[in-house]
């Protein structure tokens, strides 16, 4: 096994079979565990949504009726008619256009007894009646008041009711008490309106939704969830009960809803020839990326690798991919990259030495004056490099006071916080003297580098390093000397002469401040905005 996986032949044939059966069991999954099940859920949340709706939709319209049974109930007239204190009521309010205009087919008001005192509506031939009780004409509808009875003996509270009627026809009742209006009276008897729930209403409904639907009286099941039947690729039918009177019945929605399990299924079959496609285009570069990677880039990377080692003064890394094989290419890597690595080490250290102060850390007189003669020689004419000398204020007798280990402990404090300060933004902090430090600026104008030793001189003053013995300040400071190139200043001995100028001309007037060398009277006194 071990021979098997080492040979590059039998890993690459491995491989590539390996590839091929995944790509084949993901595009089985895919299309079995998440294309289908998604479109099912999509199908059936849409048709819940959509019975939701129609369902929203006959509440609005029970509200409605609540609202108008309560208008009616909440009249005085009304109140009073029940009573029998206003007989003109009938021929004022209970003819055919009241109830073609509400689109009622019964209105039914009950006295105290909860015995029928009027009722008004359209018999089983169309014709409109009214009389008192259910007398000839009005005993058409001894059956709908006995119902409303049944339920005001049940000792109703004294609300209003609507309820959804299936039997022994689609309607939908309100019920309400009557009141006056704006008095806290007893119920003078309740008032019952029925609206037929017709054709024309239903159409009227379709047309509020935009949903093809019927309403259907069912006997009452358990079950009110949804049921949905998949007639064919572009058509389904959605149905749900919804609660209703009489409670041995249900009234049923039935929706025809469009499909849209076609379309989806035609881009799952997209879906599929993308995928299908895709993976034999995927295996093909796999198969090509495989060999590339394993056998060819590799031999390269090493070739190159060792070619570079010749041409380029600081050595190149090891390519990560040529370590991490199991092979021989990755063996001979290892072993050629630990030779290296010893050998680097060795150089590293001599260069640490050599470029880098081993007392504060930070670069030496060496480092920046080879940084500072590559910079001059490869940097164009138009640009414009500078340098700062800096030098601490009476280190001599910090170190009389304090001790030369506190010194070094100083030292080390302001290279750390030069270097922290200046080092991100690109700039080299160097140690060229025992007190004194250099700073390289490229691509920095005087102002910003005005600016830079502002700050620098402003934060070194921050530190707060006790100094009781410098007639300047009680804490540590510096002087600095700023110079930046121009047309005269060809060599990295112009710029650090002019440096070292200003920085002379900050310690004689007065330390603890900055002079540029294009003009040493200009000096920045950080006294006229630090504390002393």
């Amino acid at each position: 096994m071990t021979v098997l996986k080492g040979s590059l032949r039998n890993r690459f044939l491995l491989s590539l079979c390996a590839v091929l059966c995944l790509a084949l069991l993901a595009l089985v999954a895919i299309a079995r565990f998440q294309i289908m099940p998604i479109l099912l859920e999509d199908e059936e949340a849409f048709a819940s949504a959509e019975l939701d709706r129609i369902e929203r939709a006959l509440g609005a319209e029970l509200n409605h009726m609540r609202r108008l049974v309560e208008d009616w109930a909440h009249w005085d007239d009304t109140y009073d008619f029940v009573q029998g204190l206003r007989p003109q009521y009938v021929d004022s309010n209970l003819y055919e256009s009241t109830l073609e205009t509400l689109d009622l087919e019964l209105m039914v008001f009950l006295d105290a007894s909860n015995e029928p005192y009027w009722v008004a509506g359209y018999d089983e031939h169309g014709e409109f009646v009214s009389c008192p009780g259910v007398m000839p004409p009005c005993d058409w509808a001894n059956a709908s008041i006995a119902f409303l009875s049944r339920h005001v003996a049940q000792g109703l509270e004294d609300a209003t009711y609507t309820w959804l009627l299936a039997a022994p026809g689609l309607a939908m009742v309100g019920l309400s008490p009557i009141h006056q209006s704006h008095q806290e009276t007893p119920a003078a008897g309740w008032l019952a309106m029925v609206r037929p729930l017709s054709e024309p209403w239903i159409e009227q409904l379709r047309d509020t939704t935009g949903i093809e639907l019927e309403l259907n009286p069912v006997p009452a099941q358990a079950d009110l969830a949804l049921v949905l039947e998949r007639i064919s690729p572009t058509y389904m039918t959605a149905s749900r009960l919804v609660p209703a009177l009489p409670s041995s019945h249900a009234l049923r929605i039935d929706a025809a809803l469009p499909r849209q399990r076609y379309q989806a299924s035609l881009e799952t079959f997209r879906f599929a020839l993308y995928w299908t496609s895709g993976v034999l285009i995927a295996t093909l570069l796999i198969v090509l990326w495989l060999l590339e990677r394993m056998v060819l880039l590799p031999l390269r990377q090493l070739a190159t690798f060792t070619q570079r080692l010749h041409r380029e003064a600081v050595p190149p890394a090891m390519p990560e991919p040529l370590l991490a094989r199991h092979d021989e290419i990755g063996t001979l890597s290892r072993e050629f990259r630990n030779l290296l690595d010893h050998q680097r080490q060795q150089s590293d250290l001599l260069r640490e030495l050599t470029l880098h102060d081993p007392l504060t850390g930070v670069a030496n007189r060496r480092l920046f004056d080879q940084r500072l003669t590559e910079l001059l020689h490869h940097s164009g004419t138009h640009q414009c490099h500078a340098a700062m000398m800096i030098d601490i204020d009476h280190f001599k007798l910090y170190n009389d006071h304090y001790g030369h280990q506190a010194g070094d402990a100083c030292l080390i404090t302001l290279a750390q916080h030069m270097e922290a300060q200046l080092k991100p933004l690109g700039f080299l902090v160097a140690r060229t003297g025992g007190e004194e430090f250099s700073v390289l600026l490229p691509n920095t104008s005087e102002d910003e580098a005005l600016r830079l030793a502002r700050e620098l001189l402003e934060a070194i003053e921050a530190l707060r390093l006790d100094h009781e013995t410098s007639p300047t300040s009680r804490n540590v400071t510096v002087s600095i000397g700023i110079a930046v190139q121009h047309t005269n200043m060809t060599e990295p001995a112009d710029i650090m002469r002019a440096a070292d100028q200003a920085l002379y001309q900050a310690k004689a007037s007065g330390r603890n401040r900055v002079v540029t060398d294009r003009a040493l009277g200009q000096t920045y006194d950080p006294s006229t905005i630090l504390d002393p």
